[in-house]
């Protein structure tokens, strides 16, 4: 199944010299025929965090926590088992989708998506020393 994703970042708060915390709000949303089995499995999705800086390539990486929460969710049917929530979140630093040299924060997971949901994001970035 293929999905849209819209992306809502708020400015990033940075709460000691050395750590970082990117938030934001991500919808992740059907837009044409939704055809979902009962008990499917989540569907994976990822995105650039894109209020974080890019890393250069020889900086050390900085440790990543990084969380996903519901915030809200449509359903498509009243009847059958149909799961919704996300899972296995996760922060990394990928190479730079255009092809240079810098290293980018991103952010991926699995969800169970239904017609559409909104994920609260975090991401604590801590550099370290």
């Amino acid at each position: 199944m293929a999905f849209q994703l819209e992306l809502r970042p708020t400015p990033p708060l940075q709460l000691t010299p050395e750590c970082l915390v990117h938030t934001g709000i991500a919808r992740l949303f059907v837009t044409g025929m939704l055809v979902q089995g009962s008990g499917a499995p989540p569907e994976q999705f990822g995105f650039f965090i894109p209020t974080a800086t890019p890393l250069p390539a020889a900086s050390p990486e900085p440790q990543l926590l990084a969380e996903a929460s519901l915030m809200t969710g449509i359903a498509t049917s009243i009847s059958g088992n149909f799961p919704f929530g996300v899972e296995h979140v996760q922060a990394m630093f990928l190479p730079d989708p255009r092809g240079g040299t810098d290293r980018w924060l991103y952010l991926s997971g699995a969800a169970h998506i239904g017609r559409e949901i909104r994920l609260g994001y975090r991401v604590t970035v801590v550099k370290v020393q």
